[in-house]
């Protein structure tokens, strides 16, 4: 029998320790989706906001400051405004602090859901992932890597704190592994002896019925990477009859890699696919590449005191680099620390010719060549061709 609860000793054991109320402070999401189902539509934006606070630390602390009634004991804030998510009983108060409340969202959302849709990548993906929430529909956004819809689709969800939730499948084969990050972007317990039984009916309950949307990046990691004997892949199986049948509300980003993986599981199952592609409400394929105008708008949010001529050059080398996007975030990092390495506080041109000079042009340089060198050895090596 294990010790962890029978010690004798006084000590707290770690696993005891992890298990204590000051690791679990987030307002279960399945439990918010019982009391959400009782409430007045206009509600529901504000209390999964006051949810989605629950999980960030001091969230609920700083929204009790700023909305609390003066009458509730400053002690008592916090779980006066979680007791709003939770009673059914509690409807009067949650109409007397409603409209402040809806200030709250409605500030905290323009602030975090700034620097969003400066491309139209960034508008289209914004586009496509309003319909899914408006219409509790599913969609399906493609593009190639390092366009920049995983960032637009992640500001989009942080300014909209009442309708959705961000998760990135994890590439691991383990069902476990897979519904625990979708509880902890849900904000559902998850218990140091976590089971897939317990974590699976949870999900499902606050997912249900569309008021929270989901939004899953990397949806090819959806696709088991072995056993294609399986007649369905068991992940897209369980999204397709506990959640979009039950009418939840899902997002899929995917690159062109999720259709190769459909078709080569396909082929080895025999799956009918027809069956999950039915249930797309909305396809949006977006451009390959950012146009140069896109590309301008982007080093100006990333280095919004820079010059014409450092943001022309940014904008040049993620023309140009394997990187697109990204390379402006990893040269404009680069020259802001080259900066304060000099004293000053924000990079200027100097630090950015250096940031390219120096890493950017140079990594993605070694990076081809790194790839070139193993095809040209496969291609001599007949066994592995």
């Amino acid at each position: 029998m294990s010790s962890t609860r029978t010690n004798t000793t006084g000590d707290l054991k770690p696993e005891r320790w992890a298990s204590s109320p000051e690791f679990d402070r987030a307002i279960k999401a399945n439990l918010v989706a019982a009391r959400a189902a009782l409430l007045d539509g206009q509600y529901l934006e504000v209390v999964w906001f006051l949810q989605y606070l629950s999980m960030r630390k001091g969230g609920l602390r700083w929204a009790a400051s700023e909305v609390a009634p003066d009458f509730i004991e400053e002690g008592c804030r916090e779980k006066w405004l979680a007791q709003l998510c939770l009673d059914p009983g509690a409807e009067k108060d949650l109409a007397r602090v409603f409209p402040r409340l809806r200030q709250l969202l409605a500030d905290f959302a323009r602030t975090h859901g700034e620097g969003g849709a400066v491309t139209e990548i960034g508008r289209m993906v914004n586009a496509g992932l309003e319909y899914c929430s408006q219409a509790r529909a599913v969609v399906m956004i493609s593009g190639r890597p390092r366009i920049g819809k995983t960032f637009a689709a992640r500001k989009w969800v942080e300014g909209h704190p009442g309708r959705a939730r961000y998760c990135q499948v994890p590439s691991s084969a383990d069902d476990l592994a897979f519904f625990s990050a979708i509880a902890a972007a849900l904000g559902i317990t998850i218990e140091s002896n976590a089971k897939t039984k317990n974590l699976r009916p949870r999900i499902e309950a606050a997912l249900a019925g569309g008021d929270l949307m989901l939004v899953l990046d990397e949806a090819a990691n959806l696709f088991p990477s072995h056993n294609y004997r399986l007649a369905r892949p068991p992940r897209i199986s369980w999204l397709m009859t506990a959640l979009i049948n039950q009418g939840a509300s899902v997002a899929l980003l995917v690159t062109p890699q999720f259709f190769e993986v459909q078709a080569d599981y396909v082929h080895k199952s025999g799956w009918a696919a027809a069956q999950f592609q039915g249930r797309i409400a909305r396809f949006i394929a977006l451009p390959d590449r950012a146009s140069g105008e896109d590309l301008l708008a982007v080093a100006r949010a990333w280095l919004p005191d820079g010059d014409k001529r450092s943001l022309q050059a940014l904008a040049d080398v993620a023309q140009i680099s394997q990187k697109h996007l990204a390379a402006i975030q990893d040269m404009v990092e680069l020259a802001n620390f080259y900066a304060k390495e000099n004293g000053r506080e924000n990079a200027a041109w100097e630090d950015i010719r250096r940031a390219i000079r120096t890493n950017v042009l140079p990594s993605d340089t070694a990076l081809l060549d790194a790839v070139k060198n193993a095809a040209a050895i496969q291609s001599a090596d007949g066994s592995r061709a």
